[in-house]
């Protein structure tokens, strides 16, 4: 047992005098994506646009069996920027309370929901009937209708901010319309009276005229209290680690091709070293550098981004499971990199399918462009890549402030794949040590 002990420590100080020999490519991993980080989250801090492809699942609770609901679940319903769920009184079902539906928010169900209140349209017209004195004056004044909007923790501040307006904008368009109602019943009653005789109220403007309803959102749209909302440095402070993380297949690959080349694997090929050995030899040192990665990453997006003007870098309350996506997300870059390393024939192969595999992997698991934004069947298609997995694991602890219970599905998915090229490299270094 002693004796294989000393042969992977052998194996791990032999690959770690290869990495260092090339410090100038070690510095590189640690400074691409502090870069990146930096420059991306100022960049995008207020980033505002509204793309075309953006497709919000919405939860609308509608409580109310008046013409304020309907009018609400009619408009988000026939726009096609919303798949819309309803849950109705009408239907005589349970109806979600607000606990209810933050659950459904924070567990990625819905990104928005929208909570229409009980009598919201007798309410509405009542309120308005009392600003036309229309109503009787003994009658305590209505208050505003309260409209609770909520939101995914995990959703851009700028696409909260355009389903707010959107909402306010249907809002305008209701009481426009309850106005002219209410005005038209005044001139059908003006009409079928004699000169304006007894029973025929005076119509009043006010001057100033309040809105029927008023918006709620506060930390509800953060998904509820205690919940932060998500800032840019926490999409780019972890999606640009993980790129890091998976562009050491470049090294990794280089230096096993460098071996290969020099003789090195034929040397060790009539040592009495198992082959798993040699390749734990390489794991361990990256799997260091990885995780120094992205110590000094979280750090800088934490303490050093809001000297430079950014917003600091919130990461929850869960550092064990930080650990746990960061290891798993770890090994499954390096075995990516021992994949594409015993596959490749020379370092112009390994350099250049590598970084272009990690790029693709990287642009469709939604850390060049958050999965957000992304049409509905990029975002299905990003659920392939391990670096939307980490992702995932990364933002339900710093955005949904979960712990290694709410990032297990994450761990699991990158283990797995991790574990299925730790065999595909093994087998692999078994043909090409016989092969010499």
């Amino acid at each position: 047992m002693g004796g294989l002990a000393h042969k992977v420590a052998a194996a791990i100080s032999k690959e770690t005098r290869l990495i260092m020999r090339d410090r100038e490519a070690l510095l590189i991993l640690f400074i691409m994506p502090i870069a990146f980080v930096v420059i991306m989250s100022l960049a995008l801090q207020d980033a505002f646009s509204e793309r075309a492809g953006v497709h919000f699942p919405l939860l609308i609770v509608n409580r109310d069996q008046g013409a304020v609901g309907r009018a609400i679940v009619s408009a988000f319903s026939t726009s096609k920027f919303f798949a819309v769920h309803v849950a109705d009184a009408h239907d005589h079902a349970p109806m979600p309370d607000a606990n209810e539906v933050r659950k459904d928010l924070v567990a990625g169900h819905y990104e928005f929901a929208i909570v229409v209140p009980v009598d919201a349209t007798r309410q509405a017209v009542t309120r308005i009937q009392q600003r036309l004195g229309l109503a009787q004056h003994q009658l305590p004044v209505a208050l505003p209708v309260k409209l609770q909007l909520m939101a995914d923790p995990t959703i851009r501040a700028d696409h909260r901010e355009l389903v707010a307006a959107a909402l306010n904008r249907i809002l305008q368009r209701i009481e426009s319309q309850m106005l002219l109602k209410q005005i038209a019943q005044v001139g059908r009653r003006i009409t079928a009276a004699t000169g304006g005789g007894p029973g025929v109220p005076a119509l009043r403007a006010p001057k100033t005229m309040d809105a029927f309803a008023e918006l709620s959102a506060g930390s509800e749209m953060a998904g509820g209290a205690g919940v932060p909302i998500p800032t840019s440095v926490q999409q780019n402070a972890p999606a640009w680690t993980l790129l890091a993380m998976f562009f050491l297949v470049v090294p990794l690959s280089v230096t096993f091709i460098k071996e290969r080349q020099q003789g090195s694997l034929i040397r060790l090929q009539s040592m009495p070293v198992p082959a798993w050995v040699m390749l734990a030899g390489k794991i361990a040192p990256y799997f260091v550098i990885n995780q120094i990665q992205v110590t000094i990453i979280f750090l800088v997006g934490k303490y050093v981004l809001p000297h430079l003007g950014g917003e600091a870098l919130e990461i929850g309350h869960a550092p064990e499971a930080i650990a746990l996506v960061s290891m798993a997300a770890s090994l499954a870059a390096i075995g990516f990199g021992l994949v594409v390393a015993t596959f490749a024939r020379t370092q112009e192969q390994a350099t250049t399918f590598g970084a272009t595999s990690v790029l693709i992997l990287a642009a469709i698991g939604g850390v060049m462009v958050p999965k957000l934004v992304m049409p509905s069947l990029l975002q299905k298609v990003a659920n392939i890549s391990p670096l939307s997995w980490g992702l995932d694991g990364f933002l339900d602890i710093f955005v949904r402030g979960g712990g290694v219970h709410q990032v297990i599905p994450a761990v699991a998915k990158m283990m797995t794949f991790a574990a299925i090229c730790f065999v595909i490299a093994a087998v692999r270094f078994r043909i090409v040590l016989r092969r010499g």
